[in-house]
């Protein structure tokens, strides 16, 4: 006979009583209590549930009629359920636990998992999403974006209406043969954003005045548009605010709410105008942008002069002014690799 000493309760108050629980050897589960030896309990076999351990915390051994037995004495239930062949999984649980070896290496490996699955886990389940949101969604996520622009960064062109006229039928072969993607090239006043240009779900393109006056051929506005397309081909801009929203897609993949989907956008305008792409994110659109300017027998060399141009802009400007540069090289910063990679594939 095994006895455990804990405490008892009746499952009908919230009431403690010491006591002390018997498991004789056939079986059979007797409870007494402590004070006076009177039996509150007692049943013919081990019929109850156990809590798995966990440390030195409490055990409970609770009763399918709804009373339960609290225990300290881990020890001596751990006997009870070895003799009665009752073993958990979590047993396993708390003989690791005792080790510092085991539990270095179990924190190791939740951390190398949480490594992984930030680095590559939350980019694939966000393309994965990205791709199979419906038209719909981006379609709001854009203009959404482009009416919170215009009310609190963009201002109308003042470009002439032969110029946008004469950029717009220079891009149309970009724009026909991007006609899945619904390509929509846009105009405005970028104001503190300066030379910039970026791509809006689903599709759309828009260019500031700025970049239109500092840029010294059609061709490189044409290269900044492929470059542009890369992004919207590839779904940058939804998976950039999808990896930063991720916690929300999982809240709204519980919930099942779709028409709360439409505030996992609301930061896009600040990720479009003040952060950059990821490096990976500009090589992909680079990659693309070159591989349709050479496939189209354009020089690649206009999208690198136009950085270069961009550049020493910025540098101007630093010089002038304490403020902060939101230029096109914020959005998508200048690196050597970039440049030579456009200077290197010209034709």
């Amino acid at each position: 006979m095994i006895a455990i000493k804990g405490y008892w309760y009746d499952g009908k108050t919230s009431a403690q009583t010491a006591a002390l629980f018997r498991v004789y050897d056939n079986g059979a589960i007797g409870v007494e209590r402590s004070e006076d030896g009177k039996v509150l309990k007692m049943v013919p076999g081990f019929g109850i549930s156990v809590s798995p351990r966990l440390a030195e915390t409490p055990r409970y051994l609770y009763f399918s009629t709804g009373e339960k037995f609290e225990t300290e004495e881990n020890e001596a239930v751990d006997r009870v359920l070895e003799r009665l062949k009752r073993r958990s999984w979590m047993q396993a649980v708390h003989h690791l636990e005792k080790r510092r070896l085991y539990v270095f290496i179990c924190l190791t490996a939740v951390l190398l998992l949480m490594f992984g699955a930030v680095k590559f886990g939350v980019p694939a389940v966000s393309k994965y999403i990205a791709f199979r949101l419906p038209p719909s969604t981006a379609g709001y996520a854009g203009r959404q974006t482009l009416e919170i622009l215009d009310k609190s960064v963009f201002k109308p062109s003042d470009l002439d209406e032969d110029v946008k006229l004469r950029l717009t039928n220079h891009f149309q072969p970009v724009i026909d043969d991007h006609a899945v993607y619904g390509l929509n090239i846009l105009f405005r006043k970028g104001g503190r954003i300066g030379p910039n240009a970026f791509a809006l779900p689903p599709g759309t393109v828009v260019f500031t005045d700025e970049m239109v006056k500092i840029s010294g051929h059609d061709d490189e506005m044409l290269a900044v548009l492929v470059h542009e397309a890369g992004h919207e081909v590839h779904r940058h801009a939804l998976r950039t605010v999808i990896q930063d929203s991720l916690l929300s897609f999982v809240l709204l993949a519980i919930t099942g709410d779709i028409t709360g989907s439409s505030e996992l956008f609301l930061g896009l305008p600040v990720i479009l105008t003040q952060l950059s792409y990821s490096r990976n994110f500009e090589r992909e659109a680079d990659d693309y942008a070159v591989d349709y300017l050479r496939s189209h027998n354009k020089p690649t060399v206009h999208f690198a002069n136009l950085m270069h141009r961009i550049d020493k802009k910025k540098k101007s400007d630093s010089k002038t002014s304490a403020g902060e540069w939101t230029g096109y090289l914020s959005t998508h910063p200048l690196t050597e690799e970039r440049v030579n990679r456009f200077e290197q594939n010209q034709k």
